[in-house]
């Protein structure tokens, strides 16, 4: 699981939906949330949390509709017979993908390589921080 504490920015709500700016090593992610019994203020701290599997890899020069986008630097890639685990610098923290090793090949994925990795925002998960 992918871990990245930050804080809200902005908190705006549209019928059942919510939609969190989320500030998080300078770069901003945007959540997408059913509403809840939950509430969220901005300036309040959070953690994001996403699974590996929906992390998506791209090269730098891709164009994509995901407002959380972010080029990274490769540090490690572990291949498996079918799947591949590439894993970025995002600013010191580790964050993992998991795609296939057909995908890895397209890309030409290698390790030292900067690359695009991106994750839809109605797939993060929020936590408080105390």
């Amino acid at each position: 699981m992918n871990r990245v504490s930050g804080i809200i920015k902005e908190v705006k709500k549209s019928g059942e939906i919510e939609r969190l700016i989320i500030e998080a090593k300078n770069e901003l992610f945007s959540v997408l949330i059913l509403s809840s019994s939950e509430s969220y203020e901005v300036s309040q701290r959070v953690d994001l949390l996403f699974k590996e599997n929906e992390v998506m890899v791209a090269t730098v020069e891709s164009k994509v509709s995901a407002r959380n986008s972010f080029v990274s630097k490769i540090i490690e890639i572990e291949e498996g017979e079918i799947l591949a685990n590439v894993t970025f610098d995002f600013h010191g923290l580790r964050i993992s993908s998991i795609i296939t090793k057909e995908a890895l090949k397209d890309l030409a994925c290698c390790v030292g390589d900067e690359s695009r990795w991106f994750v839809k925002s109605n797939e993060i998960s929020i936590l408080k921080v105390n």
